[in-house]
């Protein structure tokens, strides 16, 4: 009896293809389907007795698939259809995220303002995947997602470590702009500016964006429209006061011997406690020489020198001096200089009955520096510093048919050392 039952159950199961073609025969239908979507169904053949509505209610009752009948005569087979929706929002703030892409398999959306999208999806097992600039992939099977109602569906923010970016050779070869926003001048590589005799140190500065002088002198330096006052500069972290010769028109700072310049424009590091405008640190060489280096100089305002002795394997002494020449011969660089710094004074244009003779004007810059390496990582620098300005010049007057001369002077000096 087992045998016999089981051989009316195996005639009874047919596959769906073969159902489908003969109901096409009976009712003059036609069917559309992909093959995938039927294939390997076997279902129990409908009654024979049954309208063309009633078959079609069974047939979806059995396997699952939608039917439509698009008119009279022709019906369509689709796999069935479950509808997905959600809230995408941010993990960490909890906004609606806009326009994030949703894929699953054939199916696409996008979420709207809200974050709420919708989509349709044909099988179990599909892979859903979102996917939103600035956020983590989301790759989840749909089995993932509640099934009832649009819940809320998190997204983690993608956060990148960009790399460090540097500008090398901002302006000219020498000068980088740094990721922190600061600029280095390297005077071992730095070319001469347009419009300058010598590498300048306080000059040079002045080429960088908001940075500038009201009257084109290196004294008054103004960094992001802040004052001269407002300003840190460091020579090899000592705190510096005076900054030029010729009462501001050339730097004091012999770039020799000064070969790294950094400019910050931010304000300045809380461990100096000065300068809101910015800072402008100067530094020396920090490695022991162990060669013999010197040289000598001339141009039309000064003479300077410089060297750099090696004191053993583990020590070396940089020395660096200028000198006006206007004691020995004033040039037409020196005159044009000259006048720009005593126009509008007494030394240019002195009271009706007094005449200026005599006027000399001379200024010089030393800078030292030592060096001792005990160890591989210990260093004791001591360093050295004075520059000096100096204005005489004697006024003449008749009083009382006597001629009075008085002589007029006027100095401007620094002395400054430290040692680390």
């Amino acid at each position: 009896m087992g045998g016999s039952l089981q051989a009316q159950k195996t005639q009874s199961d047919q596959s769906l293809v073969t159902i489908i073609h003969e109901l096409q025969n009976k009712f003059d239908v036609q069917f559309n389907y992909a093959s995938q979507s039927v294939e390997n169904i076997k279902i129990t053949p409908p009654d024979e007795s049954w309208d063309i509505d009633r078959v079609i209610s069974y047939l979806t009752d059995q396997t699952g698939l939608q039917f439509d009948r698009l008119s009279e005569g022709i019906i369509t087979i689709l796999k069935a259809k479950n509808l997905l929706c959600g809230y995408l929002k941010d993990k960490d703030s909890g906004a609606a995220i806009e326009f994030a892409t949703i894929i699953a398999g054939s199916s696409t959306a996008v979420s709207n303002s809200e974050g709420y999208f919708e989509l349709n999806i044909f099988s179990s097992g599909t892979i859903l995947q979102i996917s939103h600039l600035g956020y983590k992939i989301l790759e989840r099977d749909i089995a993932f997602f509640q099934s009832e109602g649009c819940g809320d569906i998190f997204l983690l923010p993608d956060q990148q470590q960009l790399a460090e970016v540097v500008l090398y050779d901002y302006l000219t070869r020498g000068i980088d702009k740094l990721n922190n926003g600061s600029f280095t001048i390297d005077f071992n590589q730095f070319n001469i500016l347009p419009g300058l005799i010598e590498n300048d140190v306080l000059q040079s500065v002045q080429a960088f964006p908001g940075i500038q002088s009201i009257n084109e002198t290196v004294s008054d330096i103004n960094i992001r429209g802040g004052s001269n006052d407002q300003n840190l500069i460091l020579w090899d972290g000592i705190k510096m006061y005076q900054s030029g010769h010729f009462f501001g028109l050339i730097s004091m700072y012999n770039p020799q011997i000064t070969q790294k310049v950094t400019l910050r424009k931010n304000g300045s590091s809380v461990n100096f406690t000065d300068g809101v405008s910015g800072t402008i640190s100067m530094e020396t060489e920090e490695y022991v020489n162990q060669d013999f280096k010197g040289n000598i100089a001339i141009n039309f305002i000064d003479a300077s020198a410089y060297t750099d002795i090696p004191l053993g394997s583990r020590s070396s002494i940089q020395i660096a001096a200028r000198k006006s020449i206007s004691d020995l011969w004033e040039t037409p660089t020196y005159s044009e200089y000259f006048e720009r710094i005593s126009q509008e004074t007494e030394v240019a244009d002195n009271v009706a009955e007094v005449i200026n003779s005599d006027i000399e004007f001379d200024f010089y810059d030393t800078s030292v520096r030592w060096l001792y390496s005990p160890g591989s990582k210990d260093e004791i620098q001591v360093n050295f510093i004075a520059a000096n300005n100096e204005l005489v010049f004697d006024e003449n007057a008749q009083i009382d048919n006597e001629l009075i001369t008085r002589q007029s002077n006027l100095e401007q000096n620094s002395i400054c050392h430290g040692r680390y």
